[in-house]
């Protein structure tokens, strides 16, 4: 990795949380509100999964790497549990009630982007981490 790439990751590592963390946490409290549980790890793997979806939409990241993290998170840990009666408070618990929202994404070749998420594209993100 160059070094200026390097940089860029620690500056924006310091300015925002990385929406995969964000989304692990949404996914295991909405679990938890609803009297499930993620196995150890699952809501993690998920999390960079929906993350990765969205910058595969937003941040160039390739399709071939969006797959690999689902194909990997998939034959680890199973399918996703994410109920879509569930929708409603996630996209509140991630987006913060707003039309959109900040989030710090994988990028192309292990970069980080920051772009704006907005609702519709937050609900098709966990479309595909539930048809995952």
């Amino acid at each position: 990795m160059h070094i200026l790439t390097s940089f860029i990751l620690f500056l924006h590592s310091m300015e925002a949380i990385r929406f995969s963390t964000v989304l692990q946490q949404a996914f295991s409290k909405a679990a938890a509100e609803h009297g499930r549980t993620y196995p150890d790890g699952a809501a993690c793997a998920w999390g960079a999964v929906g993350a990765s979806y969205l910058g595969f939409a937003l941040c160039g990241l390739s399709s071939s790497e969006l797959r690999s993290i689902q194909y990997s998170a998939r034959e680890q840990f199973g399918p996703v549990i994410l109920d879509c009666k569930w929708y409603d408070s996630l996209k509140e618990e991630c987006l913060n009630g707003q039309d959109e929202a900040d989030a710090l994404l994988p990028g192309p070749d292990g970069s980080l982007c920051q772009c704006r998420v907005s609702a519709h594209l937050f609900l098709e993100m966990l479309d595909f981490c539930r048809e995952g």
